[in-house]
C-alpha cells in the first residue's frame, strides 16, 4: 500500500517537473512544428494561438500577423482557430535542396502590448522522388583484351530526397560477364563500377546489354533504371589511372578570378593514342559549378573563373574524368571537393519588423517604441553581431534574443525640446577587419498638454484720452503655448471685477483670437483716472491650461471743461457782479479778487486772468495769475460813479477755454448815501439810536459767528493732524524751505492747499493753492486760483461785508455761504 503511494507521488512530480521545463521552453525559445511535403494546402501544422496563451478572439484586435524570410508565403494563421496552416503545397528538395534539415522560420508580431515570437517548421521529407540517372541509356565500348576484374565506372543516380529516401541499392540485370560493385554501405553518395567478370568475345558477342536498377530506402521504395550499352572491340586495353581518386582543396571566398586551384593527374599505360589522355568535368558536375571552374584538357589545371560566395555555398563537388584517346578509348573518373572559407565580406543588415508612429511625450521609461532584427550572412566570428545607439539620446536598445532587438524610452521625453528624433543604431560585426552598419529610426513624439500660455509681459500699461470713441483700441495682449495643435490655440478673455460697482465687462471687450482690447463705452477723467483689470490666456487642451497678465489703462485728461467763474461781489451769482470802492483808496488797493476753477487737471486747469477789452485809462489793473482786482493809481473826482470791468478768465488746454464776467464797480464817498442798489436812509437821531442798535447786534452775531469757526477750525486741525499722520504711513511727504509741497502718488490728482494770511486793516483772506500732480512725478506745482474768505470792513464807511467759501478736494466740491449783511450810518 505504501510502496503504491509512494509510487503516485513519484510519477505526478516527475509530470509536473516535464511540465514546467516544456512550459519554459515553449516560453523562452522558438516555438517548432513539423509538416510532411507535399501536404495539402489547408494542412494544420500546429495552433498557434494556444501554444502562445492567446485568446482567439484577441487575435484581430492585436493584429496578429506573420513575417517571413522568404519572398513567397508559405503559411497563414486562421483567425478562427488559431491554427497555423499551409497555403501551397510544400517542396521540401525545392526549398532546402540537399540540406539534411529543412527548417522554414517565421515571426509572429502582435500589438497591444508589441510582442513577437518565432516560429519554427520543418518541412519533413517524404520519399516522393524516384532515383534518376543522368540518361536512360549510355554506351561505352570494352577491348576484348580486357581482363577479367576489369573495372568500369559508371555515374550513378541522383535521387532528390534525403537519408533512407535516398539511393541505397544498386543491382544489374543476370549477367554472365558484367557484374556490379559499390563502394559503401549506406545510403550516401555511392560510387556504381561495372565488372568484367570474364573474359569478352567479340567474335560470340560483340556487344553486350546491362541494366542498371538504383533503389532508395523509402516506403514504398523507388526505383530507376539505366540501360548500358557495351560494344566489344578490339584495341585500346589499359584505360587511365589517377593518382588520387578524390581530392580536398580549400579556398576563401572572394579569390580572383583565374586563381589555380589543383592540378590532376592520370596515366595510361597504353603507348601512342591509346596513352593519350585528355581531361574534362563528367556529366554528374552541376551546370551552376561548372560556371565557376575550368578545366585545362591537356594538364588537367582546374581554374577558377567565377565568384565565390561562402553565404550562397559553402562547398562544391568537382568530377573529373580523364579519357585516352584509343579506340575504343577508355576514361576514368576522380572527385575534387572544394570548401569555401568565410570571410567577412557581409556588413551586418538591420530590419526594423514592427514601429510604432508616434510616441507621446508623458511616456514612461521603458515603452517598447520598435522592434528590429539585425543578421549577417558570414559564420562564425564573422557573424557575431553587437549593437548600440551612437547618438546620446533618451531612448536605448536591449536584446531580446539571438538577432531581435527592441528600442525603448530611456528618459522622460519633451515634445518642446525635440519633437523627432533620429536614433541611429550601429551594428558592428566581429570579423577582422569588423564591419559596421547603421540604421536610422525616425521618432516622432506627440503632444501632451503640459505647457499653459504664457503672455509677452507680466503686465501692460497704456493710456487712453478721455471722450472716446465706444469701440476703440486701447490695447493688445499677446500670449503663447510651445504645444502644438489644440493644445496651443489660445482664447483670451477678460475677468470679471468692478470698478465704483461697474463691472469691468461692461467697460472694455477682448477679441478672443487676437488679444485686441476695445473700450466699450466713453471715459471721463474727471470721474475715473485709472483702471486695473485682469486678462486670461486659455489654451484648447484637455485639461486646459491657461495664464494671467495684469492691464492697467490710465485716463488721459483732455480740455473738455471751461473754466467756472465764482461770485466775486453783490448781485446775482456767475456772470455778473457788483462791489464797493471807497474813492479815496490810495493805489494798490485791492478792490476784490475774482476766483474761478476748471474741472481739467494739470495744463488744461492753470489759468489766466484779464480784462476782455482794453479800457483805455482806467484806474483798475487785473492780476494775471492771481485774479486780484486793483488801483494802478489814486482815484480822483474825475472817475465815474459806476465803472464797469469785463473779466476774461482762460485755461492753458489746447485749445484753450474761457469763461467771462461782469464786474460793475461803485466808485463811494467817505460819508454819501449809498447809491445803485441800495435803500435812501433819512437822516435822524431816532434812526441813528436804531442804526446804533443794530449794529451793535450785527457786531456780537460776528463775533459769535467767528467764536464758532475758531472752534470748528481748531477741530478741523486736530482731524487734519490725525489724518496726516494716517497718510504719511502710506505716502512720502516732503517740504522745503520755500514751502513747497512733494506728495508721492501712483495716480494724478488734484488736491487744494489753504494759506491764512491777516491784513492791516482787518482783511482777512484765506488763500487756495492748486496742486496738480503728474504721474511718476514726486513734486507739485500750482498757482494761487481763488479766495476761500473775503471780509471786508471799513470803519468810514461803517459798511461791513462778509463771504465765506470753502472749496473741497478731489471730486466732491461744498459751498458754504453767510447770509450777506450790509449796513450803513451817515456821518456825523
Amino acid at each position: 500500500m505504501g510502496f503504491a503511494a509512494s509510487h503516485w507521488i513519484f510519477g505526478w512530480i516527475l509530470i509536473f517537473i516535464v511540465l514546467l521545463f516544456g512550459c519554459r521552453g515553449r516560453t523562452e525559445g522558438p516555438i517548432r512544428y513539423s509538416v510532411l511535403e507535399e501536404s495539402e494546402a489547408g494542412t494544420e501544422v500546429g495552433n498557434v494561438a494556444r501554444d502562445l496563451g492567446v485568446d482567439v478572439r484577441d487575435m484581430d484586435g492585436r493584429k496578429f500577423s506573420l513575417t517571413y524570410k522568404t519572398k513567397m508565403q508559405y503559411f497563414t494563421v486562421s483567425m478562427e482557430s488559431g491554427a497555423l496552416l499551409t497555403k501551397e503545397i510544400l517542396d521540401r528538395e525545392a526549398l532546402c535542396g540537399s540540406i539534411a534539415v529543412c527548417v522554414m522560420n517565421l515571426e509572429v508580431v502582435m500589438d497591444n502590448p508589441l510582442e513577437f515570437h518565432r516560429l519554427e517548421v520543418e518541412i519533413v521529407d517524404i520519399n516522393d522522388n524516384a532515383p534518376l540517372f543522368p540518361a536512360s541509356e549510355s554506351r561505352f565500348t570494352v577491348a576484348e583484351t580486357t581482363l577479367p576484374g576489369t573495372r568500369f565506372p559508371v555515374e550513378g543516380a541522383f535521387d532528390a530526397d534525403i537519408g533512407t529516401n535516398s539511393v541505397c541499392t544498386y543491382s544489374v540485370n543476370s549477367n554472365d560477364f558484367i557484374g556490379l560493385k559499390t563502394e559503401s554501405s549506406d545510403c550516401k553518395g555511392k560510387s556504381i563500377e561495372l565488372v568484367l567478370k570474364k573474359p569478352l568475345d567479340r567474335e560470340q558477342q560483340a556487344e553486350h546489354h546491362v541494366t542498371i536498377t538504383a533503389a532508395d530506402g523509402g516506403t514504398p521504395k523507388r526505383s530507376g533504371t539505366s540501360e548500358i550499352i557495351i560494344n566489344v572491340q578490339d584495341a585500346n586495353d589499359n584505360p587511365p589511372v589517377f593518382d588520387r581518386e578524390e581530392h580536398t582543396v580549400k579556398v576563401p571566398e572572394n579569390t580572383a578570378v583565374g586563381t589555380l586551384l589543383i592540378r590532376v593527374n592520370a596515366t595510361d599505360l597504353d603507348e601512342g593514342a591509346n596513352g593519350q589522355i585528355f581531361y574534362s568535368f563528367s556529366s554528374r558536375t552541376l551546370s551552376s559549378v561548372k560556371h565557376l571552374f575550368i578545366i585545362d584538357a591537356e594538364n588537367g589545371e582546374i581554374r577558377i573563373i567565377g565568384f565565390l560566395d561562402f553565404e550562397e555555398s559553402n562547398m562544391h563537388e568537382l568530377y573529373v574524368q580523364a579519357q585516352d584517346r584509343g579506340s575504343p578509348s577508355m576514361n576514368a573518373h576522380c572527385k575534387i571537393l572544394v570548401e569555401v572559407i568565410d570571410l567577412n565580406d557581409n556588413a551586418p543588415e538591420v530590419e526594423v519588423t514592427s514601429m510604432s508612429s508616434q510616441v507621446k511625450e508623458d511616456a514612461q521609461p521603458g515603452l517598447v517604441i520598435a522592434l528590429f532584427t539585425v543578421t549577417d550572412k558570414d559564420s562564425g566570428v564573422n557573424g557575431e553581431v553587437r549593437c548600440h545607439v551612437t547618438n546620446v539620446l533618451p531612448f536605448a536598445i536591449e536584446s531580446k534574443y539571438q538577432n531581435f532587438y527592441s528600442l525603448f524610452v530611456k528618459e522622460p521625453l519633451d515634445r518642446e525640446a525635440a519633437s523627432e528624433y533620429n536614433v541611429t543604431v550601429l551594428a558592428t560585426d566581429g570579423g577582422s577587419p569588423s564591419l559596421s552598419v547603421m540604421k536610422t529610426i525616425v521618432v516622432s513624439v506627440s503632444d501632451v498638454n503640459d505647457n499653459p500660455p504664457t503672455f509677452s509681459e507680466s503686465s501692460y500699461v497704456t493710456s487712453v484720452p478721455e471722450n472716446n470713441v465706444p469701440g476703440s483700441h486701447v490695447i493688445q495682449v499677446s500670449a503663447l503655448d510651445p504645444d502644438t495643435g489644440d493644445n496651443a490655440q489660445v482664447r483670451y478673455s477678460l475677468l470679471e471685477n468692478s470698478v465704483d460697482i461697474v463691472s469691468i465687462l461692461s467697460l472694455f471687450s477682448v477679441h478672443p483670437e487676437t488679444g485686441v482690447i476695445n473700450a466699450l463705452q466713453p471715459f471721463d477723467f474727471e470721474k475715473l483716472q485709472v483702471l486695473h483689470f485682469r486678462v486670461e490666456a486659455k489654451d484648447h487642451g484637455s485639461p486646459s491650461l491657461s495664464g494671467i497678465t495684469n492691464v492697467t489703462v490710465f485716463i488721459q485728461d483732455l480740455n473738455d471743461n471751461p473754466p467756472t467763474i465764482f461770485q466775486t461781489g453783490s448781485g446775482s451769482a456767475g456772470s455778473e457782479a457788483t462791489i464797493l470802492v471807497p474813492r479815496s483808496a490810495s493805489s494798490g488797493h485791492i478792490a476784490t479778487k475774482v476766483r474761478a476753477i476748471d474741472a481739467d487737471s494739470g495744463h488744461n486747469a492753470w489759468l489766466s486772468y484779464e480784462f476782455k477789452d482794453s479800457i483805455m485809462g482806467t484806474p483798475f489793473r487785473i492780476g494775471r495769475h492771481t485774479g486780484e482786482i486793483s488801483l494802478k493809481q489814486t482815484l480822483g473826482e474825475s472817475y465815474p460813479e459806476i465803472n464797469e470791468l469785463i473779466i476774461l478768465v482762460r485755461d492753458h488746454g489746447t485749445p484753450p477755454l474761457s469763461a467771462t464776467a461782469t464786474l460793475t464797480v461803485l466808485l463811494v464817498e467817505m460819508n454819501p448815501e449809498v447809491k445803485s442798489g441800495y435803500k435812501q436812509v433819512d437822516k435822524s437821531e431816532n434812526d441813528v439810536t436804531h442804526l446804533n442798535s443794530y449794529l451793535i447786534i450785527s457786531i456780537a452775531f460776528i463775533s459769535g459767528i467767528f467764536v464758532f469757526c475758531i472752534v470748528l477750525f481748531t477741530t478741523l486741525r486736530c482731524i487734519k493732524a490725525r489724518d496726516e499722520k494716517v497718510a504719511r504711513e502710506e505716502h512720502d511727504f516732503c517740504h522745503d524751505g520755500a514751502g513747497h509741497v512733494s506728495y508721492s502718488q501712483p495716480h494724478p490728482q488734484q488736491y487744494n492747499l489753504y494759506l491764512a494770511a491777516q491784513s492791516e486793516c482787518n482783511l482777512t483772506i484765506r488763500k487756495s493753492k492748486l496742486i496738480t500732480q503728474a504721474p511718476g512725478n514726486t513734486t507739485a506745482s500750482g498757482e494761487i486760483v481763488g479766495d476761500l474768505m473775503l471780509a471786508y470792513s471799513s470803519a468810514e464807511g461803517n459798511a461791513t461785508q462778509s463771504f465765506i467759501e470753502v472749496r473741497g478736494v478731489h471730486d466732491t466740491r461744498i459751498l458754504l455761504k453767510t447770509v450777506f449783511k450790509l449796513t450803513s450810518q451817515p456821518a456825523n
